[in-house]
């Protein structure tokens, strides 16, 4: 088996994603602007063996300096969304069991500590093969729509006061348009604004260069869905990403003056059509909060009945190391396990709420 963590620019990501179905979270461009923002480097777990092959996009990160750990002890993370390992087509399951274990090998030759992997919802091997290489946490489901469906279907499993807020944004007047990138800085208002309402942790206030950088850099797989008020101003606005069959919400807001009308009724409803015109075969909504089974996931499953399980994999590569740092950092709990809601313990934000 040849393994290797590969660069955006090796040609074999992007020959590998020519044989295996995948989505915008696997592409090398998007894992460039994710390293941006999350300060690491971009790199993919590559395994090749004969005409089968997995690859993992992770970002290499350097340990916080106040561990007083070697300068070359590094761990991995995938970028946030859903860039799990996948595979190519018809690969048997034996392979992913051979990949992780030359993932340990590889990791410890790279003084990589620990790995944090978000398994793909539809994509990913099933989760429980990867129990023997860490420990697998579920965390609540995902909200997706079968574009296969028709839209007669879509309106049958769409919730009645959906159904009902929809017809009356149409009534009112509320259009709705498709990658006018002259919105572009009111959707960033509308975000922010709408991450304050919502009290969301600093991560999600992602910068200007952020957003300037996934429309240049990720390119035509990103698209701008803006729902305008009867007057003209933005109600709500999200960011759509598309590659091949699938469809995925990215991030989206909505405009305080609005929120009582939920115009993000309209653009949805309104994508799903817009996604199947384009050949997608799924909308995948994602979840609720942190994973949970809240009202924002309640409000997503209005618009279809579907789900599915979305789950992350804690590795450790060297438990002396992890257990060095994890005493370095703090008193705080020193397995996976035991900590469900962060990991690796050692980066553990101070107060953070487990399971937050």
């Amino acid at each position: 088996m040849i393994t290797d963590f590969l660069s955006p620019n090796d040609r074999r990501w992007r020959r590998f994603l020519r044989r295996a179905r995948h989505d915008t979270y696997h592409l090398p461009e998007y894992s460039r602007v994710a390293a941006n923002y999350e300060a690491g480097e971009p790199v993919a777990f590559y395994a090749e063996d004969g005409d089968q092959a997995l690859l993992m996009p992770l970002l290499m990160r350097e340990l916080p300096a106040d561990l007083g750990a070697p300068q070359s002890w590094r761990d991995v993370s995938s970028p946030y969304g859903y860039g799990g390992p996948i595979t190519t087509h018809g690969a048997r399951r034996d392979l992913l069991h051979d990949s992780l274990r030359s993932l340990r090998d590889l990791a410890r030759e790279h003084d990589v500590m620990t790995a944090f992997i978000r398994l793909h919802p539809f994509y990913s091997m099933p989760a429980v093969l990867f129990e023997e290489a860490g420990t697998v946490v579920q965390h609540g489901s995902i909200v997706y729509v079968d574009l296969r469906k028709s839209p007669e279907q879509w309106q049958a499993e769409t919730r009645l006061d959906h159904r009902r807020n929809i017809a009356r944004l149409i009534r009112l007047g509320y259009t709705v348009e498709m990658d006018n990138w002259a919105a572009y800085p009111e959707f960033r208002e509308v975000y922010r604004a709408t991450m304050e309402r919502h009290s969301a942790s600093d991560f999600y206030f992602f910068s200007d260069p952020y957003f300037l950088e996934l429309r240049d850099i990720v390119g035509d797989h990103v698209h701008l869905c803006t729902v305008r008020a009867p007057e003209g101003d933005v109600a709500s606005s999200g960011l759509f990403f598309l590659v091949d069959e699938i469809a995925e919400y990215h991030l989206g807001g909505t405009a305080e003056a609005h929120f009582p009308k939920a115009p993000s009724k309209l653009m949805f409803d309104f994508v799903r059509r817009w996604a199947k015109e384009r050949g997608a075969t799924i909308l995948n909504l994602g979840g609720g909060v942190g994973g949970a089974a809240g009202s924002l996931h309640r409000f997503k499953s209005g618009f279809s009945p579907l789900a599915a399980d979305f789950h992350t994999v804690r590795i450790i590569f060297d438990d002396d190391r992890y257990r060095q740092l994890t005493e370095a950092a703090g008193d705080l709990p020193r397995t996976a396990e035991a900590l469900p809601g962060f990991f690796p313990a050692y980066r553990r934000p101070p107060n953070a709420q487990v399971g937050a």
